[in-house]
């Protein structure tokens, strides 16, 4: 979904997340998200950036916060100031790509994304209030049309901390040919250019995004995540 601009009163994001989205509770659980908002600057003189987002370059196909247990449900991106050129964002559901993975003869990579392997956390990541915290927890980077399940496709590449949920080299293999896929089947993503003011918000658990190549430094985005379901 994308709210322009000239269908939002002035307001901050939070006040826009309340008035758009009031079913959403806005997640703070990770450290950048405590006020609900997270503002991600790029410049490309950082050396060292805190956040691969910080940077110009193209940020690959991946979903939010895949190491915690219970990743928020919605990402929502509200744009401050555009890159004049670059830095669109696309957005791609799930099911559309592993559909077309079936149809070009590649069951092998769906067949890694659907499997069970143990999730990586800190004791932080453990904000499921059903599980113990240390306890092993399995789960698959995808599946196929569940909404209930969330994915966790994360940049493998830029993870500094290691790989969010355990991969064989053989599955490391897979899991790139499939964001390489991700990137070439592009009749399957929505390309969408985000102006000042304007809002993007999707699915987090069913809807991957990237970002395109920014022209330079000074596009900035506000970034808040929620969920709509209690937990049970």
């Amino acid at each position: 979904m994308v709210l322009k601009a000239s269908s939002l009163a002035p307001a901050d994001t939070l006040q826009i997340l309340r008035e758009a989205f009031p079913w959403m509770t806005v997640w703070r659980d990770h450290r950048s998200y405590r006020t609900g908002v997270w503002r991600c600057v790029v410049d490309g003189s950082l050396e060292n950036p805190d956040y691969t987002a910080y940077r110009p370059r193209t940020l690959d196909y991946h979903t939010d916060m895949s190491r915690y247990l219970r990743p928020p449900e919605f990402t929502v991106i509200r744009c401050v100031v555009p890159d004049p050129h670059g830095g669109d964002n696309l957005v791609l559901h799930v099911d559309d790509i592993l559909r077309r993975l079936r149809e070009i003869d590649r069951k092998d990579i769906v067949t890694t994304l659907a499997m069970p392997r143990p999730l990586l956390m800190d004791e932080r990541h453990y904000n499921d209030g059903r599980v113990s915290i240390g306890s092993p927890v399995f789960a698959p980077l995808a599946v196929e049309g569940d909404p209930r399940q969330p994915c966790r496709i994360f940049d493998r590449h830029a993870a500094f901390k290691g790989s969010h949920l355990r991969l064989s080299p053989e599955h490391e293999a897979h899991f790139d040919e499939f964001i390489a896929e991700c990137r070439n089947q592009t009749d399957l993503s929505v390309r969408v250019r985000l102006e000042r003011g304007d809002v993007l918000a999707f699915s987090n658990w069913r809807i991957m995004h990237s970002r395109l190549e920014c022209q330079g430094s000074g596009r900035v985005t506000e970034i808040s995540m929620g969920n709509e379901t209690e937990l049970s």
